[in-house]
């Protein structure tokens, strides 16, 4: 064009192809632009239709959304603010994050986003963490806080957790403490000889347990009643926590009896040792042995005291049953005295040694086979899933207790588990090849899972076998010890990224902390069968029940109760929100062959939902009104310590059903099926028959 002009301005002639060429590009020019205006202006459009839909997301969102700058100053706070911190979003936009948090939680966040921040961008995303922040009405309030990356600075998606974390630390506490006295309880009484222990590492005459039970306390509960009794018993918890010394832990292990574990202390005059605690035990009995204001009457009791030491590689629950051992032997020598544990012959560990050779040789023997037991969705009675369970089966077919399996240790534990799990998936690929399949849960314990070389050993059976039959689950099952789930978040994580899912128990047996739930990689929650087979009948285990199951439900997880043994159990755990269990009322623990026909059938038999008998309670003695869970825990706890305390109980009936269900198995094996099961037929209440069951 240029060239045109100069043309024209000079006077020369113009070249038409120059004048043609010229108005093509001219005009090419500005159809390209038009084009690219329009483009524009239709992304411009766009890009405004989409900020309104984000900004509707964010300020229509109850989670309180901020934007920190790298210096610590809000830069924009979402409109929830106002009503979850009762805060004006002009008062916090401009101000410090660092005003707003707990002084006690302030090291902690400044640490977790320094890491954050530190690490590559590609590979943490973003973190998540928990801090309590201040209110507009001058209270705390528990945050639970995702944090990621925006344009050098960090975006925080706030939630308030303050319900959560109340109802976690209360069920904590009711799972510690004893309802009537306010003592720690069996299950914390442990705990803390287990740290003690471990710090220890068992070093004679550096603790000791004294067992402590009252004389004769029965007759004098049936005689002044159980009120007095109570009575009786708040003032001996009293007594005995002014006369311990500080530092010790003082319990009430069940009924009359209560325990004190002394813990040579740096820098304590008292040594631990056997003179010093008989002198203690004396002292604790003069103590008790004051007569006690009770019902409008003096009552005197005494108290008779087993004394145990610890002793190199010796565990918590030996040392409190070393200490109930000695309290035996003063109450039969004439009680209202003290006896120190005196250990047994040495055939005893001879006789156990040579038990667990047995076990480690039954390993290469093909003594061990696998058994399955159905889990069913409560609604329906459709089975989902298999659970599998290993059993040590000697060569005459008699299979051993579950007991005796656990004497296997180590590496012995370790080849065990990758046996069962090898068998697992074979079993399982065998069903798919014959036309039925279903997930299958593996049971294996928290030391088991410990084991290094776990993840490769299932990454090489998932390549082997693959993962069509419908998934693998590994269900954690308790072992000894207060640190059950310690240690275990690397290696759950790692095996989650390999699909497995993983199943939490033991929760209901005081092994460990509510906080598992929250803190572990998880996605199904297990109900034990200790709170299960009792929830029927006492509605103060449904609240607790309840409330576990709300925890699951609130952090995603699926529930499932082990133990569901009657039809009203399944009622009462469906009322609940539990949508999976596995018990009695279905099937027991069956063979392959057993097991196929059960897959076959696909469905068992459930009772009719009615709400007259959605939580059938046999008698009045356990009713408490709704909010009996925050209301009367010290009520709900006194019912919880009494499973605990009649556990080895329970597990020896346990035991005994499953061992001869078991020897069942094995002849229907050997001797061939059985015929034909007549189903079951559940009559709801209301019906021609009367509400009968048969």
């Amino acid at each position: 064009m240029l060239g045109v002009l100069f043309s024209v301005a000079s006077g020369r002639a113009v070249d038409p192809v120059m004048v043609s060429i010229t108005s093509t590009v001219v005009f090419t020019l500005i159809v390209h632009q038009g084009l690219q205006l329009s483009r524009n202006g239709k992304l411009t459009r766009e890009l405004v239709e989409k900020e309104g839909h984000f900004r509707s997301l964010v300020q229509g969102s109850s989670d309180v959304i901020m934007i920190v700058a790298p210096s610590g100053i809000i830069q924009y706070v979402s409109p929830a603010a106002s009503g979850a911190w009762d805060y004006d979003t002009d008062e916090l936009v401009g101000s410090e994050l660092a005003a707003a948090i707990h002084p006690e939680d302030l090291g902690m966040v400044v640490h977790e986003v320094r890491r954050f921040l530190a690490a590559n961008p590609a590979a943490v995303p973003d973190s998540r963490i928990e801090f309590r922040v201040k209110s507009g009405a001058d209270t705390w309030l528990n945050t639970e806080a995702s944090i990621s990356r925006h344009r050098g600075g960090l975006i925080f998606n706030c939630r308030d957790v303050t319900e959560r974390t109340r109802l976690q630390a209360q069920l904590q506490y009711d799972a510690e403490h004893d309802a009537l006295t306010g003592l720690a309880n069996r299950n914390l009484f442990t705990t803390h000889a287990s740290r003690a222990l471990d710090r220890r590492h068992g070093a004679r005459h550096g603790i000791a347990t004294l067992v402590i039970g009252l004389d004769d306390f029965k007759g004098l509960n049936d005689r002044l009643g159980s009120e007095a009794g109570d009575a009786l018993l708040l003032h001996v918890a009293d007594r005995l926590g002014q006369a311990a010394r500080d530092g010790d832990t003082v319990a009430r292990l069940g009924g009359d009896e209560f325990a004190v574990l002394v813990v040579q202390q740096r820098g304590s005059e008292l040594s631990v040792g056997e003179q010093t605690i008989l002198q203690y035990a004396s002292r604790l009995r003069d103590v008790l042995s004051v007569p006690y204001a009770v019902a409008g009457s003096e009552v005197r009791v005494t108290a008779s005291i087993g004394i145990a030491f610890s002793m190199p590689g010796m565990s918590a629950t030996e040392l409190l049953r070393h200490g109930s051992l000695a309290l035996r032997r003063a109450k039969a020598a004439g009680k209202d005295r003290a006896e120190v544990y005196a250990p047994p012959a040495k055939e005893a560990q001879t006789h156990e040694a040579q038990r667990a050779g047995r076990v480690r040789g039954a390993l290469g023997g093909g003594e061990f086979v696998l058994l399955h037991q159905p889990l069913v969705e409560l609604s329906t009675g459709t089975v989902t899933a298999v659970s599998a369970q290993v059993r040590w089966r000697s060569a005459q077919g008699v299979f051993f207790t579950l007991a005796e399996q656990h004497m296997v240790a180590g590496d012995d534990e370790a080849e065990l588990n990758r046996w069962m799990l090898k068998e697992a998936f074979t079993q399982a690929a065998a069903r798919l090849s014959s036309g039925v399949s279903a997930p299958v849960s593996v049971q294996i314990s928290a030391r088991g899972l410990r084991e290094p070389s776990l993840p490769a050993f299932l990454e090489g059976l998932l390549t082997q076998y693959g993962n069509s039959f419908g998934g693998l689950i590994i269900e954690i099952t308790h072992s000894e010890g207060h640190n059950l789930y310690e240690g275990l978040e690397p290696q759950l994580t790692a095996l989650r990224r390999l699909g497995v899912r993983i199943a939490l128990g033991a929760l209901a047996e005081g092994y460990a902390s509510l906080s598992e739930l929250r803190q572990l990689p998880a996605d199904i929650f297990m109900l034990d069968r200790t709170i299960v087979g009792n929830i029927p009948q006492s509605a103060r285990l449904s609240k607790i029940a309840s409330g576990l199951l709300r925890i699951a439900a609130d952090l995603g997880l699926e529930s499932w109760a082990d133990g569901v043994d009657l039809p009203e159990q399944i009622e009462a755990l469906r009322e609940l929100g539990c949508t999976h269990g596995r018990g009695l009322a279905f099937a027991g623990w069956l063979d392959e062959y057993r097991l196929r026909r059960a897959l076959v059938s696909g469905r068992y038999p459930v009772p009719h939902h009615t709400a007259a008998s959605a939580h059938p309670h046999s008698d009045g003695q356990d009713a408490v009104p709704a909010g009996a869970l925050t209301g009367d825990a010290d009520a709900a706890q006194d019912l919880l310590n009494s499973y605990a305390s009649h556990r080895q109980d329970d597990i020896a009936v346990t035991r005994a059903a499953t061992d001869f269900e078991h020897t069942l198995a094995w002849l229907f094996v050997h001797l061939g099926p059985p015929p034909e099961p007549t189903p079951l037929e559940y009559s709801p209440a209301g019906s021609d028959d009367g509400g009968t069951r048969q």
